[in-house]
């Protein structure tokens, strides 16, 4: 494959995952907000409670969404190369980290960076006026970088076993259709 070829396969790939990324964010973000709202109807929840099922939340929302996808284009593509799975994710991930300082590592652009770096730095004493105020921004950008490889992982990881599992299916298909022929 020629360079030319090469790069655009990479920048469609990088906007495909941006996408990815992104609407994982904005669903999980939905859910969450639906959830809690229901939550804060039923039981009255202190901040730290709440920042504790946000974390937990989109981690599990964001990797489960990445994973699904991740492993349906694995099984579509049939096959799964490490460096051309995790080079298109490098400028998704600058991307995605100038659009996160730009809104302040708010959840439906950076998921749960915002409230794990909080709640790392204040602890039980978290806030809303700590989360903004007392959390330092070196500790929101090493949490962002944190998930960003998580997330790379987890794409990387299922994109792998829906090739494995299309490359599975394939040989029980022809080994189906070896003993149909013999029977013949």
């Amino acid at each position: 494959m020629n360079l030319i070829s090469r790069c655009r396969n990479y920048a469609v790939s990088a906007g495909l995952y941006f996408c990815y990324l992104l609407g994982a964010c904005i669903l999980t973000m939905l859910v969450e907000a639906m959830l809690l709202f229901f939550l804060d109807h039923l039981v009255l929840l202190s901040y730290p409670v709440q920042a504790i099922i946000r974390i937990v939340i989109y981690t599990v929302g964001i990797s489960g969404v990445l994973g699904v996808l991740g492993y349906y284009e694995g099984y579509r593509e049939v096959s799964c190369s490490v460096g051309e799975t995790v080079a298109p994710w490098i400028p998704v991930a600058i991307l995605h980290l100038l659009l996160a300082m730009l809104f302040k590592f708010q959840a439906f652009i950076s998921g749960a960076v915002r409230f794990l770096a909080g709640f790392i730095h204040n602890g039980w004493k978290l806030t809303i006026e700590t989360l903004v105020e007392k959390t330092p921004y070196s500790l929101f950008l090493l949490v962002f970088l944190g998930y960003t490889a998580w997330y790379i992982l987890i794409f990387t990881i299922c994109k792998y076993l829906g090739a494995q599992k299309r490359i599975c299916d394939r040989a029980e298909l022809r080994k189906n259709e070896r003993t149909a022929n013999e029977d013949v």
